[in-house]
C-alpha cells in the first residue's frame, strides 16, 4: 500500500497555520485537517489556563492524528499542526510521507496576531514556550508568514514542486 501524503503547515501559534492550510487545501483540492481538533480535553484545559504542553501531553495527540490519516479513505491531506520538535515531525512521518512547511513569524507578530483573534484556547503568553520548543531542521521548507494569503499559498506550492 502506498504511503499517504501529508503537507504539514507548521509553526508557532499565530503563524496562520489553519488559515493558510485551509486556503492551500482549497487551491490544491485536498482535504484539510486541523491538529487542534485532535487535542484531548485535558490539553485544551492546560493551554486555556496558560500552561504549556509537555511531551506526555503531545504524544497521544500526535498518535490520534496519525491514526486518523492512516485509516482515512483519502490519500493526500493538508494538516495544520505546530509540529515544533524534530521528534514530533519524525513521529508524524512514521508510515506517512510528510512535507513540512514552516510558517516563519517573529515573536512580536505572533503575539499581536494572537491578541486580535477571538475564540481560540491558546494564550499569547505561550509564544515564548513555543519558540523555545521550535527546532528548525534542514528538511523544513520555510516561508515568511507575513506574506499575503495568495503569496503564501503560491510560495508553498512552488516549494512543494
Amino acid at each position: 500500500m502506498e504511503q499517504k501524503k501529508v503537507w504539514v503547515i507548521m509553526g508557532i501559534s499565530g503563524s496562520g497555520k489553519s488559515t493558510i492550510g485551509q486556503a492551500l487545501a482549497k487551491k490544491a483540492s485536498f482535504p484539510f485537517l486541523d491538529a487542534d481538533d485532535y487535542h484531548p480535553k485535558e490539553n485544551i484545559i492546560k493551554m486555556s489556563s496558560g500552561i504549556p504542553l509537555d511531551d506526555d501531553d503531545r504524544w497521544p495527540w500526535l498518535a490520534a492524528i496519525v491514526e486518523f490519516i492512516k485509516h482515512a479513505h483519502r490519500d493526500h491531506f493538508i494538516l495544520a499542526c505546530s509540529a515544533l520538535k524534530a521528534s514530533y515531525r519524525d513521529f508524524l512521518s512514521q508510515g506517512l510521507k510528510c512535507e513540512f512547511i514552516l510558517l516563519d513569524l517573529s515573536k512580536e507578530e505572533a503575539i499581536e496576531r494572537m491578541q486580535k483573534r477571538t475564540g481560540h484556547f491558546m494564550k499569547s503568553g505561550l509564544v515564548d514556550s513555543q519558540l523555545d520548543t521550535l527546532q528548525i531542521t534542514d528538511d523544513l521548507k520555510i516561508v515568511e508568514a507575513t506574506l499575503s494569503l495568495e503569496e503564501l499559498t503560491d510560495a508553498i506550492l512552488q516549494k512543494l514542486k
